[in-house]
């Protein structure tokens, strides 16, 4: 009752603040800095709503309804063999979950898929992930959660919820890897709370870690290496306690279930050999090893690239969080003596939120380099200055007041490097105008008509342009890859749009292509 009417309540609040934070750049047109994933997921719940969830088998399709957006693969599989008989593509990088909790919720609320529904919705996420890293810092403080607010934890809920990475793509982006990320900081603090408190034979303890991890790996991969995580962990100390041969049997039932799912389902598309082959060209694509064929030498000079990449990314989106930790570490050695240890419930949480990120990266370095994926360590960096200010606090060299003015000039920071990398207004930082690919989608709209199959030559259409066009294109690079193609299509109406770094223009239409 004491956390429902005063904790609740404080976090509430804060996450009001963090939201006014994100204000200026909601339901803005989708852009740049990964809202192509946004407008995925929406193509995908878009055309659930539209034909029936259950007409795809309730797996992700990418092709619109008309008869003239079928057969037309957009972004949707690398092999281009994940296709049924009706012409739909389907994406299958990730596993499903991540589409079916936000399409259920709107049709259960009757709200039409858009761009500020499923921001509003992701937003609802950020929340959820900050909550359960208040109750993280709680566990590892031995304070109860469901008691009054515990600073430490209120300060590691704040840090979390303001950090730049968990602002954007807990805000303006949404897919699996954003989803799976809520399920993640779940699961560690469950399996930390399941260890520490050793309720290996609690069936809630076993149902919920076993509920949590089934949809980790029903969202995405880095759900795999956290049971993986576990599994290591387990086998590690299952000498000393025995209750971990529970936990062992529990991840390999679970991890292999999910598994087996997601392959039996995805299968269904169009056979499991075609389901192999397009994760092998994904794996190819997005592996560590994915440049092997031109020699050692350039597979070396390839993936030192990749890590650089890496590193630059979590100096980009963490710089302030280093600066307060170097700030922390100075004050404890030089003011206080303190020794920073960590006691035996802070290496399961390192172990926990850290060994799966690592595995992330090393195995799949080539998708690692994407951004958004540093978002995973926002629970690690969060909980790690909630119990650095807890020590901090406790030394007695600094109060309350001033701990919490630095914390306040932190949060500044963070806000201001928000803004500087996701630049509120028409425009980027770099000059790019946010409403370019709505523009060249609406254009399209407007001019092609539903008998016609759309063609695009010049720049490739982004997933921002096809969900604003709510159409499929084929795509030409230049005039003989668009000849060769138009042959294709011999009984089609076609129209062709030119489409530069300048803008788009209706090119030509062809109402009937010669035999």
């Amino acid at each position: 009752m004491i956390f429902a009417t005063r904790t609740f309540p404080l976090l509430l609040a804060i996450f009001a603040i963090s939201v006014l934070v994100q204000l200026p750049l909601l339901n803005r047109p989708l852009s740049k800095h990964h809202e192509f994933r946004t407008a995925v997921s929406l193509r995908i719940i878009k055309i659930w709503s539209d034909s029936g969830i259950e007409k795809f088998g309730f797996n992700p399709a990418m092709n619109f309804a008309k008869p003239t957006d079928k057969f037309i693969n957009n972004k949707a599989n690398t092999s281009g063999k994940m296709i049924d008989a009706e012409g739909n593509y389907y994406y299958v990088s990730h596993p499903p979950f991540a589409y079916y909790f936000p399409f259920f919720l709107f049709e259960f609320l009757h709200i039409k898929p858009d761009v500020l529904p499923l921001q509003l919705f992701n937003i609802g996420l950020h929340f959820l992930s900050g909550l359960f890293v208040y109750f993280i810092v709680c566990l590892l403080s031995f304070n109860r959660a469901r008691s009054y607010p515990h600073l430490a934890s209120v300060i590691a809920f704040t840090i979390y919820l303001f950090l730049p990475p968990t602002l954007w793509f807990q805000g303006n982006v949404y897919m699996s890897d954003m989803a799976v990320h809520t399920l993640f900081v779940i699961g560690v603090y469950i399996a930390l709370k399941m260890i520490i408190r050793q309720k290996f034979y609690t069936f809630k303890y076993i149902f919920f870690f076993s509920l949590i991890l089934f949809l980790m790996i029903y969202t995405s991969w880095l759900g795999v290496f956290f049971a993986f995580g576990v599994f290591v962990y387990s086998l590690l100390h299952v000498s000393k306690i025995k209750g971990f041969r529970v936990l062992i049997a529990t991840t390999v039932i679970i991890t292999l279930f999910a598994l087996r799912t997601i392959t039996y389902q995805y299968s269904q598309i169009n056979g499991a050999e075609s389901y192999f082959s397009e994760m092998l060209a994904r794996i190819l694509v997005r592996g560590s090893l994915s440049d092997t064929s031109h020699g050692l030498f350039s597979f070396l000079f390839s993936y030192l690239l990749l890590v650089k990449t890496v590193l630059v990314n979590y100096v980009v989106n963490y710089l302030a969080v280093y600066i307060l930790l170097l700030g922390f570490v100075w004050i404890a050695f030089t003011k206080t003596k303190l020794k920073i240890m960590f006691s035996e419930n802070g290496y399961r949480f390192i172990w926990l939120s850290v060994l799966p990120i690592l595995l992330l990266h090393l195995t799949l370095l080539n998708y690692s380099v994407h951004d958004f994926t540093v978002l995973y360590a926002s629970l690690f960096f969060s909980v790690l200055l909630g119990i650095l200010y807890d020590k901090l606090k406790k030394s007695g060299v600094y109060n309350i007041a001033q701990l919490n003015r630095i914390i306040f000039v932190f949060l500044l920071a963070c806000v201001a490097q928000f803004y500087f990398i996701n630049r509120p207004g028409k425009t980027s930082v770099f000059g790019y105008s946010y409403a370019a690919a709505m523009e060249a989608g609406k254009f399209i709209a407007q001019n092609a008509k539903a008998d016609e199959v759309i063609f695009v030559l010049g720049k490739e259409p982004e997933p921002q342009e096809i969900w604003y066009a709510q159409r499929n294109m084929e795509w030409a690079p230049n005039t003989k890859v668009l000849e060769e193609k138009l042959a294709k299509h011999r009984s089609a109406k076609v129209i062709v749009f030119n489409y530069t770094n300048e803008g788009i223009s209706l090119q030509k239409r062809i109402e009937k292509i010669e035999q």
